[in-house]
């Protein structure tokens, strides 16, 4: 892996990986071509981990395991390349 998810915390690129890649492959390719995603492709990102997120919930709407890594791993993203207006 290069780009963007080289940036990434090494704990969190695989789990990056699986859910972007597997929810838009294109915006995947791309950002392993690039260093600094477009605005573009970070609210694409933010939208596909906030899905996947509320898919992470358990019936008492509490986080799963997997539901806070995702989380921390939207988080670090949009700490390290935030939205602008947002």
């Amino acid at each position: 892996m290069s780009g963007v998810i080289e940036v990434l915390p090494e704990g969190m690129r695989s789990l990056f990986a699986e859910v972007i890649g597997a929810a838009d492959p294109g915006l995947f390719s791309s950002l392993l071509r690039v260093d600094e995603p477009s605005q573009a492709e970070r609210t694409a990102v933010e939208d596909v981990l906030s899905k996947e997120f509320a898919q992470s919930l358990r019936p008492d709407y509490e986080p799963t395991a997997r539901g806070k890594a995702i989380d921390d791993l939207l988080g670090t993203f949009l700490l390290r390349w935030p939205i602008a207006g947002g």
